[in-house]
């Protein structure tokens, strides 16, 4: 996947809107939409610029910690936690090649797929 789609997926599953701009539930609801698209569209444009300035070690490595360091070095305004796990997502997805093929008569999409997996077995331990 390209590194836009890659940021576009991690902002969208692991951002937490509410936990990272607590001032939105005294907002007005007339207010809300372009407050929150103009910050989405700012992060994604500030970890665009990290990634690409910063990151390709990082990614090259598959190295999230770093990442996650390097974006809050660059001044990344988001917790440590969240941004850690949008790093995860995004280093997880820049290994998928994913191509669009066609739309099926049915409304479906079709893509091509192509992606490195890890089958070495990860211990876990109780804690």
């Amino acid at each position: 996947m390209s590194i836009d789609a890659c940021i576009a997926h991690a902002i969208h599953s692991d951002l937490d809107i509410l936990q990272v701009l607590p001032e939105l539930k005294g907002m007005p609801v007339e207010s809300l939409e372009p407050y929150i698209e103009n910050y989405i569209l700012t992060v994604q444009q500030d970890l665009r610029q990290v990634i690409i300035s910063n990151g390709d070690r990082f990614i090259r490595a598959k190295d999230a910690a770093g990442l996650c360091a390097t974006c809050m070095e660059a001044g990344i305004g988001i917790p440590p936690k969240m941004l850690l796990k949008m790093c995860q997502t995004i280093l997880q997805l820049s290994t998928i090649d994913a191509r669009f093929i066609l739309d099926t008569e049915d409304g479906t999409s079709l893509f091509y797929v192509r992606m490195g997996l890890d089958m070495r077995e990860q211990s876990t331990q109780a804690a």
